[in-house]
């Protein structure tokens, strides 16, 4: 016979497969007691300040970029007949 006194691991790991399943009544997890809340608005703050910190490094930096990649091609296609 199992027992029914269920231990703390035990009872989050119930609680993990029914937010997997959908514990609400339309599947989604509107039976949970906790909500993740700003966690998503945080989320977009943090990926579009690191795509406009990369978009802004890219535009300052795009001209030396070129410049050292036209020097490498001129490098390796004149090299044979230095």
């Amino acid at each position: 016979m199992v027992s029914r006194v269920s231990s703390p691991a035990l009872r989050d790991r119930r609680h993990n497969m029914a937010h997997r399943r959908g514990s609400g009544p339309r599947g989604d997890h509107a039976g949970c007691d906790h909500v993740r809340r700003a966690a998503a608005s945080l989320d977009y703050v943090l990926v579009i300040g690191v795509v406009f910190l990369l978009g802004g490094l890219s535009l300052v930096l795009s001209s030396k970029i070129m410049v050292l990649a036209y020097d490498m091609i001129c490098a390796l296609v004149s090299w044979p007949f230095l």
